[in-house]
């Protein structure tokens, strides 16, 4: 062989080892496939856990910074939720982004002087869908009991 063949060679070698180092180094700090599941799936339980609380909060009793922060605690998990969901290929999260733009819309449209009660009762629909979604897409996962938290 001549000396420019051995150098092509040796070039190739070179190239692939570095891709693979690279390859190697680049997902060594990245979650297992059952360990991104696993996250996920606590993320949908802790979701659906906390939405239970908003459409459960006692509207005789409880006060509006009450109730926004149930909202804000579903707005936490869903931060949570979306996090996890990107580290699982293929998560079927259609159904749920859309119970989630419905919840946040109603969330929204929540005016500034109402009370408890008709706060609750603007998104308790929305709510109720998104707990159905959340359900629905732990049940497509595999997750175990995602709304008893």
């Amino acid at each position: 062989m001549s000396r420019t063949w051995w150098i092509v060679v040796i070039l190739v070698a070179v190239g692939v080892g570095l891709a693979v180092l690279v390859g190697v180094l680049g997902t060594r700090n990245e979650p297992t496939k059952s360990e991104a599941i696993s996250s996920l799936c606590g993320s949908l339980t802790a979701l659906g856990g906390s939405v239970t609380t908003l459409t459960s909060i006692d509207t005789s009793t409880a006060t509006m910074a009450d109730f926004q922060a149930d909202v804000a605690a579903v707005q936490d998990d869903w931060s949570t939720v979306k996090s996890d969901a990107q580290d699982v290929q293929n998560a079927q999260m259609g159904g749920l982004d859309s119970a989630w733009d419905s919840f946040e819309s109603a969330v929204e449209s929540i005016p500034s002087d109402s009370t408890v009660q008709d706060a609750s009762d603007s998104v308790k629909q929305a709510a109720g869908e998104l707990q159905s979604a959340v359900q629905s897409t732990a049940s497509s996962m595999s997750c175990s009991s995602p709304s008893s938290a």
